[in-house]
C-alpha cells in the first residue's frame, strides 16, 4: 500500500471509531438522563460519577476532532453533517428511553448539553433537536455547494473538460472575495494557454488546476480555477 492510501485507510479507519464513540456518548447523554444521581454540596455546585453526566462534553470534543478529520473527505460540510449525526444520536436515545419506560415526552430531566440549561421536558429536547438536524443540514448542503464549486469537482468528472497544473496572475478585484486572474496553463498537447477567469482570492495562496474544455482550451466561458487540498507547499 503506497504512503499516500495507507494516510487515508489510517484517517479513515480513525473517523470510523470517532464516530462510534460520539454516536455512544451522544446516545448515552440523553438514553440515561433520567437515571443519572447528582450529589449537590451547600454552595449549589452538583457533581456525578456516572458517564451520562459527562456524556455531552465528552461528546462534544470528539464531534470537534470528528470534523476536522472527516473535512479531508467531507470538505465544508463536514461542520453541517457532524451536527446532524450528534443530533440524530441523542434523539434516537430519548426515543429508546421513552421506549424502555425510562421517561415521557412530559418528563423533565437533569439533561444539560455541556452546561446546565433551563429545565425542558423531553418533548422540548426533542424539538430542539430537531431544529438543530434541520440546521445542521442547511449547513452542510451550503458547505458542500461551496466545496464542489471550489474545487469544480462535478465538471472534473465530465469527460468534455480536462485539468492541468496552472498559475495566476493579474488579481482584479470584483466583491464578494473574488476576483479576475490570468490563468496559465499548458493542455494535454502541451500548448499553453492565458485565459480570464473568476476565482476567490484564497486561490492566490493554494495550490490551483485550470479545468478546461478540451476541443476549446482558450475559451475563457469553459475555464475554471479548481483549488485543491492544501499542501505543505501551501502551509509555507
Amino acid at each position: 500500500m503506497r504512503p499516500r492510501a495507507y494516510g487515508h485507510a489510517l484517517r479513515a479507519l480513525s473517523c470510523a471509531l470517532l464516530a462510534w464513540f460520539v454516536w455512544v456518548t451522544w446516545h448515552a447523554a440523553s438514553h440515561e438522563a433520567a437515571t443519572v444521581e447528582w450529589t449537590c454540596d451547600g454552595a449549589g455546585t452538583c457533581a456525578s460519577d456516572q458517564f451520562a453526566a459527562v456524556a455531552t462534553l465528552l461528546g462534544t470534543g470528539a464531534a470537534a476532532l470528528l470534523g476536522l478529520l472527516a473535512a479531508r473527505f467531507l470538505h465544508r460540510a463536514s461542520g453541517g453533517v457532524v451536527v446532524v449525526f450528534c443530533a440524530v444520536a441523542c434523539i434516537v436515545g430519548w426515543h429508546d428511553a421513552i421506549a424502555d419506560g425510562q421517561v415521557t415526552h412530559d418528563s423533565v430531566t437533569n439533561f444539560h448539553v455541556i452546561v446546565p440549561i433551563t429545565a425542558l421536558s423531553v418533548a422540548d429536547w426533542l424539538t430542539a433537536l430537531w431544529c438543530a438536524v434541520g440546521l445542521g443540514s442547511l449547513l452542510a448542503w451550503w458547505g458542500a455547494a461551496t466545496s464542489l464549486r471550489r474545487t469544480a469537482a462535478l465538471r472534473r468528472l465530465s469527460r468534455r473538460y480536462d485539468t492541468a497544473s496552472a498559475t495566476l496572475s493579474g488579481w482584479d478585484r470584483l466583491s464578494g472575495g473574488y476576483g479576475q486572474v490570468t490563468v496559465a496553463f499548458q493542455d494535454a498537447h502541451g500548448t499553453p494557454h492565458e485565459v480570464r477567469a473568476v476565482t476567490e482570492q484564497v486561490a492566490l495562496r493554494r495550490t490551483v488546476l485550470a479545468v478546461y474544455d478540451r476541443e476549446r482550451p482558450s475559451d475563457p466561458r469553459r475555464t475554471r480555477v479548481a483549488i485543491v487540498r492544501r499542501t505543505t507547499r501551501d502551509l509555507v
